[in-house]
Parts: C-alpha cells; sequence; structure tokens
C-alpha cells in the first residue's frame, strides 16, 4: 500500500498512486497495492546511462525523461518515477507524463503502448490507428454516437500474447469543437491551449475496466498494409508503436518486437481512408464504411 501517497488512479489496468494529482487518469480510492507509484526527487540521479534517444536518456534499470525546464522523470524499473521539478514548473504534472513517460513505463513493465484510439464495439476492441492528423480522434467520436463505447484516446495499453487484450486508457479526448458537439459527455469540455482549438472531453460512453479482446485495427489514410509480404505487414504493424524510437531503443526491445509479431498473427487489420471532410454527408458515409470494415474483420 501507498498510505503516504494521496492520489491515487488506474490506468492501463494498473494502481497507480502518486503524490502529485494524476488528473488525466481514472481517479480511485486507495484499494489495491499500487503497482507504479509516482513522487518528487531532490536531483537526477539514473545509474550508468547507455544512450539518449530525444527526450529520453535511456540506462540499463530505468530512463530519463526531460521536459525542457519544467520538469524531469526518472522510471526505474517499471514499477517507480521520480519527477525532478525544474525552473518552469506548473505544479501539474504535463501531457508528457500521461503519454511518453506512461507509454515508457509499460513498455518496461512488458505491456505493449500502441498509438491508436479504440473504442469498444460487439464484445471487442477496435483500435483506430494512423499518422497525427489522420483523425483518429474523430472517427472514434463518430463510432461513439453510433452505441461504442470509449476505451482509450490516443494511447493504448495492450497485455501481448497469442490473445492480447486492450485496456483502458485515458479518460477524455481531444477534439475539435464541432466535433465534440456530436457526443454526449460526462462533464463540460475543457479548453486544452491545442493551436488548432481543441477541447478536451470526457465521453459519457465508457468501456468497462477490464482486459477486452481485439477484434482488429483499423488503420487510416495510409497505403502500408496493402500488400502481403512478411515485411510490409510487419512495418504495418510496426507504425502504430507509440514513441518508437524510444521503446525501440530500450533494453527489451526483443519483447516489443516479438509481441509486435504476436499482434501481426493474431489480430487483422483493415485501412480505411483518412478524414478529410466533416459535413453531415461525409461524417454518415465514413461511419457507413468504417462498420462494414469492423463487420469484415468480426467475420475472420
Amino acid at each position: 500500500m501507498s498510505d503516504d501517497l494521496p492520489f491515487h488512479a488506474r490506468f492501463a489496468g494498473l494502481d497507480w498512486s502518486a503524490d502529485v494529482p494524476l488528473d488525466q487518469f481514472d481517479p480511485v480510492p486507495l484499494g489495491n497495492a499500487s503497482a507504479i507509484t509516482v513522487r518528487r526527487q531532490a536531483a537526477p540521479g539514473l545509474p550508468d546511462p547507455i544512450r539518449k534517444v530525444g527526450r529520453a536518456t535511456i540506462g540499463a534499470a530505468g530512463v530519463r525523461f526531460d521536459c525542457d525546464d519544467e520538469v524531469s522523470f526518472e522510471m526505474c524499473g517499471g514499477n517507480s518515477i521520480g519527477w525532478i521539478q525544474g525552473p518552469d514548473w506548473s505544479g501539474r504534472l504535463p501531457v508528457s507524463f500521461f503519454s511518453s513517460v506512461a507509454a515508457i513505463t509499460l513498455a518496461w513493465r512488458g505491456m505493449l503502448p500502441l498509438h491508436a484510439s479504440t473504442v469498444v464495439l460487439h464484445g471487442k476492441a477496435w483500435l483506430i490507428a494512423g499518422s497525427p492528423g489522420a483523425g483518429k480522434s474523430t472517427l472514434t467520436a463518430e463510432l461513439l454516437g453510433a452505441g461504442a463505447r470509449l476505451l482509450a484516446d490516443d494511447l493504448t495499453p495492450l497485455s501481448p500474447g497469442p490473445q492480447p487484450l486492450a485496456w483502458r486508457g485515458r479518460p477524455a479526448m481531444r477534439l475539435h469543437p464541432d466535433t465534440c458537439a456530436t457526443i454526449a459527455q460526462a462533464a463540460p469540455a475543457e479548453p486544452t491551449g491545442d493551436e488548432r482549438g481543441k477541447l478536451l472531453v470526457r465521453p459519457a460512453a465508457r468501456a468497462e475496466d477490464q482486459g477486452w479482446p481485439i477484434g482488429g485495427i483499423l488503420l487510416l489514410g495510409s497505403a502500408i498494409g496493402t500488400g502481403h509480404g512478411a515485411a510490409e505487414t510487419a512495418m504495418a504493424y510496426g507504425s502504430i508503436l507509440f514513441r518508437p524510437r524510444i521503446l525501440s531503443a530500450l533494453p527489451g526491445h526483443p519483447h516489443l518486437r516479438k509481441a509486435l509479431l504476436e499482434l501481426a498473427r493474431s489480430v487483422p487489420m483493415a485501412l480505411v481512408p483518412q478524414v478529410w471532410q466533416f459535413d453531415p454527408a461525409s461524417r454518415s458515409a465514413r461511419l457507413d464504411q468504417t462498420l462494414k470494415a469492423i463487420a469484415r474483420l468480426d467475420a475472420k
């Protein structure tokens, strides 16, 4: 138990405890022993760094992730994250903690973090993947309007294996205002400071906190995966790994490669067009095409 840490949350099927609010995860009362603890530490202390990839410095025992002058994080062993306050510390954990740092921590623990939004429909998880700006969140919101429930937005945690399971991600989505209006919301939308004007929205339709079998992956706006060769298939599934350069440099990267190959063998993928148009007719046609793709994958 982490009785000295006042903030408790669930993410990726795991209990997290912290000395600062975990406001982009699902809050829960303290009940179980925390799998991951988050605490302030006085100074950097990552021993024996091996290499640097972007903002991440990777060592044999953990990873440091730097957020400019705001804050740095040191993840050790997949179960402990220390945060070191910088001169521009705002008092709140930045978005990068709930995305990059969380993904690195999960990968270190043997999970598979994917850059995908996920809904639950017909008792299965359906992943919506694609490059930034391809329309993952927009299509996810449209599926919520057709009876699906949100499991994760942008970062989807999987437990790998011959029958992989998808777990709950963050409870909120970043959506354009016109898309916000199309879904039922559990709380009023909040501004994000996003230069595109996106809002932070918590959909009312949430999937239960459990591992869900995966029905398939919908890949938006990409020619990758249109062939049938082993190399092209591996490239298609590898393209949706979250922060691939960093995760591929971790000491456990052979495990990640194996997990991606197992995913390619067990989970089918379909291509769907990138989201370009937002008028009602385009939304209706896109939703119909997506539901037909889900039906085809579900029949395999």
